[in-house]
């Protein structure tokens, strides 16, 4: 290739040096693989904040939860269980933690498998399916006045929402036991049902704490008590759940 020249004022010849291009900046490839990182970085942080937040939501229900189990039952129309099976799960001084940092000692624990159903509300259908109750060493927390408990009982199960968006008011719920005792639940330590919409369902496990606990079979029986009203608050079609579980 020939040589570009010009004539420079002096008359003289001189060379014409061609610079060659540069590539612009997105035709680098260094460019690109240093974004996808950025991105991959980026996504995977956010992910990962994301399942911490979902974790620790109820991490404080979580512990308490672990010796107890559900499985889907059918729905019937029913206030009273008619069928229950139990089964043992000791566990030799496992130790749980509250919300308020309060640490549980649990000497024995039983799960007693409920086939409670109620379809009976605006198409709702509300399904109770386990009840576990636990005895532990003698402790106090905080959000019971620092009265001295020795156990605890859990019972979990399933809501579906029927034709309307729901308001639960299962932080208000209450127990009462077969030998007498009357309960309000724990809500700092259960995860509640709260609000839900139509059709949709939220699975729950209230936390109730015991002053008065001897066996893990103590109880032959609880009465739990709830309720619900629909989310329009112009719309007065309340309901409360008022049904008994039996323990066997």
């Amino acid at each position: 290739m020939a040589k570009k020249t010009i004539k420079g004022e002096d008359g003289k010849l001189y060379e014409v040096k061609e610079l060659k291009p540069k590539n612009k900046w997105y035709k680098r490839w260094y460019t690109w693989t240093g974004l996808a990182a950025i991105l991959v970085v980026a996504i995977g942080g956010t992910y990962v904040y994301h399942v911490h937040e979902e974790n620790s939501q109820y991490a404080n229900v979580q512990p308490v939860l672990k010796s107890s189990s559900s499985k889907s039952s059918s729905s019937t129309e029913s206030n009273t269980d008619t069928n229950s099976a139990s089964s043992d799960t000791t566990d030799s001084d496992s130790s749980v933690e509250l919300e308020d940092g309060t640490e549980l000692t649990i000497t024995d624990s039983k799960n007693y498998k409920t086939n409670y159903g109620d379809t009976s509300y605006n198409g709702s259908d509300l399904e109770v399916t386990n009840v576990t109750v636990a005895k532990t060493k003698p402790f106090t927390y905080s959000d019971d006045d620092n009265a001295t408990e020795h156990g605890f009982i859990v019972v979990s199960g399933k809501f579906t929402a029927g034709s309307k968006d729901q308001s639960f008011l299962d932080n208000e719920a209450v127990i009462n036991t077969s030998d007498g005792q009357q309960i309000d639940i724990d809500y700092m330590d259960s995860k509640l049902i709260d609000d839900i919409n139509s059709g949709a369902t939220k699975k729950f496990s209230q936390v109730y704490m015991l002053s008065n606990i001897s066996s893990t079979s103590q109880f032959s029986s609880l009465r739990l008590k709830m309720e619900t009203s629909p989310q329009n608050v112009d719309d007065e079609d309340w309901h409360t759940y008022d049904f008994t579980l039996n323990l066997k």
